[in-house]
């Protein structure tokens, strides 16, 4: 059976992608340093081949994505991707690899994980840029099902079923106190322990939650005393006294940016650990040079260990 050409361009893709980013074509005419005439020309053209409407135009207020608009998003990002990785083939048959990866990690996961991970794989890969996301769980499944996320590290949280996720290393919850605290000679501490006393909450979505149903097996929750999104901050609270937190990746200092100190200490209770791992997209096929990331983190991320 013969195959159907195609009425489309990778042109008219990119238009199409350049515009769903930034709901305007004059906004995106400049990013694409091309005429507004033609993206728009473009476009248009682009909704009569593939038959459906992708904006609705309205007259003061720029462009909104229909939800034919939205659903093909997705798959113009990959397609792109893949002609991208086409065009570099060729500097691949030295033995070498290059190409772009963006790449989403968790917000509190990013700033003790994401960089040597990345130099580490440069290190093997030089011809290798990133493009990196930190966000909540929230807008890493958003990002990666509307493709504008090829991979991300994350926890096996609320994840849906659009999303494959490979689980890597699993992580138990600790506690940290002020180096002068009652408890910081203690070689590990209890739920019950730590109910009574100031707590400092990482106020993430899912983080705050997850940690908070903890105490339900000693029959209350703490309220917090002090909160931040900023893990930094919370360090930096706990070290100057402020009270106590709860984290779940292990840390290599103990030390802030402020100087101070505090101490980490394990629980006595059985308490539930969270996955880290990889999340994909399984409508979105990886390229090879995120097959060779994804495969890059299994080894990596699994053979980290900890003192903590």
């Amino acid at each position: 059976m013969e195959s159907q050409p195609l009425r489309y361009s990778l042109r008219q893709l990119r238009y199409f992608v350049v515009t769903a980013e930034v709901l305007s074509f004059t906004a995106a005419a400049k990013r694409l340093h091309i005429s507004q005439p033609s993206i728009s020309t473009a476009l248009a053209d682009l909704e009569v081949s593939f038959g459906v409407q992708l904006f609705i135009r309205h007259h003061a207020s720029g462009l909104s994505l229909t939800q034919a608009g939205r659903d093909l998003l997705g798959q113009a990002r990959n397609l792109l991707k893949f002609a991208e990785e086409l065009q570099t083939t060729a500097k691949e048959m030295d033995g070498g690899m290059t190409g772009a990866i963006t790449l989403g990690c968790m917000v509190s996961l990013a700033p003790p994980l994401m960089p040597r991970l990345i130099s580490r794989f440069i290190d093997e890969h030089a011809g290798i840029s990133f493009r990196t996301v930190e966000a909540h769980q929230d807008g890493l499944l958003r990002g990666l099902h509307d493709g504008s996320l090829d991979i991300a590290l994350t926890y096996s949280l609320d994840l849906t079923e659009d999303i494959a996720f490979t689980p890597l290393l699993s992580l138990p919850p600790y506690a940290i106190l002020p180096r002068t605290h009652r408890l910081a000679r203690a070689r590990k501490v209890s739920l019950a322990d730590l109910l009574p006393e100031p707590y400092v909450m990482l106020d993430l979505p899912h983080s705050r939650e997850y940690f908070a149903a903890l105490f339900d097996a000693v029959g209350s929750r703490p309220v917090p005393a002090f909160r931040s999104s900023q893990p930094e901050v919370v360090r930096g609270m706990v070290a100057n006294g402020l009270g106590y937190s709860l984290l779940n990746f292990p840390l290599k200092s103990n030390r802030t940016v402020d100087g101070e100190e505090f101490v980490i200490k394990r629980f006595k209770d059985n308490v539930n650990a969270t996955m880290l791992g990889i999340a994909q997209s399984r409508t979105m096929k990886p390229r090879q040079v995120v097959h060779r990331f994804a495969s890059f983190c299994e080894t990596y991320i699994q053979r980290l260990h900890f003192d903590a």
